[in-house]
């Protein structure tokens, strides 16, 4: 071999890798890019949670197709395709966004839209390096395509499934919410601003070091968001002893407008007999419903929550944070 197509075929080994790696690790941080992708305000969430799904899946099946020169002219063309669509939809992010992390990779490298800009130009000058590239036709090629498509599709949709997927396979039957205990606890004067029987709310029993439970409320404050939900009708009880632990936990879930009480974790156990999230549906001060944070639906929250006697607060009405020992 030539130490020119040595080092050509180096280039489309390494971008190949690139983009499998990039698409792995936006799967084993999918909850995030989900709810990035979301917060565009394109698609409706569930929609969002299959489109994510998609874009990995072609990522991934484009890397391979790079790495082993297989259906060489599509796969060129259709990375060239990706990233170009990736770079606008960039600068779009950089001109009017100004977001911190575009999630090219997941949760694990953290690249704001400029340096992800350069990334993508730099690779599509190397791809426009390695345009012609013999094609693969040895006879492993359907094994290495049928291997491929098979364990990425199964990863991405069984691996890690889509809430509604995710619920039948894993139906939850558990008992979430202790009402006896609930209306004991908070029957204290410290919580007497916590239900207001007038309207429809949904209470949070969280952990502020409970990574499902930053799951739940980021999903929770990305549903409020994008509906312009009066943000009155989504409060929780928080078992932490730390301020600067529910501080944290409020920044990461983005929360920070949300109305938050500090509870003993010996009551909140009792009341959600241990189980971490659970979101409970107050229907005028009723419990109608208790679910976890893979039951979270943004339909079935839209439909509860905007009443005619919930009107969107304005920027200036903000519900309080009320922290109680």
């Amino acid at each position: 071999m030539k130490f020119k197509e040595l080092i050509l075929l180096i280039i489309r080994i390494l971008l190949g890798s690139i983009f499998v790696s990039s698409a792995i690790l936006k799967l084993f941080s999918l909850d995030n890019f989900i709810l990035y992708t979301y917060s565009f305000g394109i698609f409706g969430y569930v929609a969002t949670t299959i489109l994510a799904r998609i874009l990995i899946i072609i990522e991934f099946l484009l890397g391979i197709g790079l790495i082993f020169s297989i259906f060489y002219k599509i796969t060129w063309w259709g990375t060239i395709s990706m990233l170009s669509v990736f770079s606008i939809f960039l600068i779009y992010v950089a001109l009017f966004r100004g977001d911190e992390n575009c999630h090219c990779f997941g949760d694990f490298v953290n690249l704001n839209a400029v340096p992800s800009i350069i990334k993508n130009l730099i690779m599509i000058s190397l791809l426009l390096l390695v345009k012609k590239q013999n094609e693969f036709r040895h006879k492993l090629k359907p094994y290495i395509v049928t291997i491929s498509i098979s364990s990425i599709l199964f990863v991405a949709f069984i691996g890690f499934p889509p809430d509604a997927l995710y619920n039948i396979m894993h139906k939850d039957n558990n008992d979430r919410f202790n009402q006896q205990a609930f209306e004991k606890y908070t029957a204290d004067s410290l919580y007497s601003n916590l239900i207001d029987s007038s309207k429809n709310e949904i209470i949070g029993l969280v952990s502020a070091s409970c990574k499902h439970c930053k799951s739940g409320n980021r999903k929770m404050q990305a549903i409020f968001e994008q509906n312009n939900i009066n943000k009155e009708g989504f409060k929780n009880l928080v078992w932490t002893n730390s301020d600067s632990l529910l501080v944290a936990f409020k920044d990461t879930t983005k929360t920070q407008d949300f109305f938050y009480q500090k509870m003993s974790p010996v009551f909140l156990i009792e009341i959600n007999y241990g189980y971490f999230p659970t979101y409970v549906f107050f229907e005028k001060g009723t419990p109608i419903k208790a679910i976890n944070y893979k039951e979270i639906n943004e339909k079935e929250i839209v439909d509860f929550l905007k009443q005619e006697n919930f009107p969107p607060l304005t920027p200036s009405h903000n519900a309080n944070t009320q922290l109680i020992e």
